[in-house]
């Protein structure tokens, strides 16, 4: 009796430990994902492969979005690997929601604005004077919460089989001229070909006069090589990051809008995640972002423009009363985004509602 009780038991320790190994090795599943953005591998908040460390002291490679998913996916027993390419390097820059939606790629980070023709309610984030004016900070949780993300959720899981998890409030757009002479008036815009970079971009140059360029980033150096371009509506950043300055030497400011970075990952490839490890991706990057946003973008343009003011670029603020000009000259964008879908209509209404609420 006591060696079949014996029996009984060292097989039901047995089987424990297979139970308890079995969830043991589940939980160390690895999982690969494809990503591509659409620029350098190097760009500054992802911390891909660059450590910040020398360039802005205050920031640690550990704040990147790559090292956090990681980390936070290892405290759950689970290992993220992520493969990753620059733009162009695995699909076309142009064509990479495309290829998120047919899982070409698992995870992409671009520009909303490049595929306003597939899901044109994601490139609200663009709207001219609202994080330049609110500021960062409550724009971004504006646009993140609410019905406001459940409108760019819904939009992009219906039109491209995408998961849209969040975005950054990235690099302040100002007009770079090409040569030294900044732009001064909406007169010297006139037939000016300003390099924008799509959907409410392009709406905004063309309401300034200008003749907009639709060109994704790494087309413009060799535009402005060429002498296509007069200027473009860009960021600090890309003079030294991009070497704009080799013939951008002028800068007009303010800031129309802020360039935001949108991060999405294939909706089937989401959803074969496990539950805690899906909830954990979405907050860290959420996490992320915000920081991104409100922290270092700011000081990395500050530094930035530190760096090309030392190099002689020119910096010019538009007087009072030209500003009012640009600001009337660029508020029927408001109308034409509205036309685009009803959703779009909804996201202006809401977006009105809480610049009214917030303006400084």
């Amino acid at each position: 009796m006591l060696r079949k009780t014996l029996f009984y038991l060292i097989g039901a320790l047995v089987g424990l430990g297979l139970i308890l190994t079995g969830s043991s090795w589940a939980k160390k599943k690895t999982y690969v994902l494809t990503f591509q953005m659409s620029w350098h591998t190097k760009h500054p908040e992802y911390f891909a492969y660059v450590n910040p460390h020398k360039e802005l002291p205050q920031f640690s490679k550990d704040q990147g979005l790559i090292p956090m998913l990681q980390k936070a996916a290892a405290k759950l027993g689970y290992k993220l690997k992520f493969i990753i390419y620059p733009a162009d390097q695995l699909v076309k820059r142009k064509m990479a929601l495309e290829a998120l939606k047919d899982g070409t790629i698992d995870m992409l980070a671009s520009c909303a604005a490049y595929f306003h023709g597939l899901v044109p309610e994601g490139d609200v984030d663009w709207m001219p004077n609202t994080a330049t004016v609110v500021g960062r900070g409550k724009t971004w949780d504006f646009l993140n919460s609410g019905r406001m993300a459940q409108i760019k959720r819904e939009a992009y899981e219906k039109k491209a089989n995408a998961v849209w998890i969040t975005n950054v409030l990235a690099g302040s757009s100002c007009l770079l001229a090409r040569g030294n002479k900044p732009f001064k008036t909406l007169e010297d815009l006139k037939g000016k070909k300003i390099r924008a970079a799509g959907g409410l971009a392009t709406r905004i140059v063309e309401l300034l006069g200008a003749s907009p360029v639709t060109l994704a980033t790494g087309e413009i150096y060799p535009a402005l090589q060429r002498g296509v371009l007069d200027g473009l509506m860009f960021y600090v950043y890309g003079l030294r990051d991009y070497m704009f300055i080799d013939y951008c030497k002028a800068v007009t400011y303010p800031a129309i809008y802020v360039w935001n970075d949108e991060l999405w990952i294939n909706k089937d490839k989401f959803y074969s995640l496990p539950p805690d490890l899906r909830k954990v991706f979405v907050e860290t990057a959420k996490k992320w972002a915000r920081w991104a946003s409100t922290e270092y973008w700011p000081a990395y343009e500050k530094r930035l423009e530190e760096w090309a003011k030392k190099k002689g670029v020119v910096f010019y603020t538009l007087p009072k009363k030209e500003l009012e000009k640009w600001d009337k000259a660029i508020q029927p964008v408001w109308d034409w985004y509205a036309h685009e879908s009803p959703m779009c209509a909804e996201e202006v209404k809401l977006f009105k509602e809480f610049l009214k609420k917030n303006k400084r």
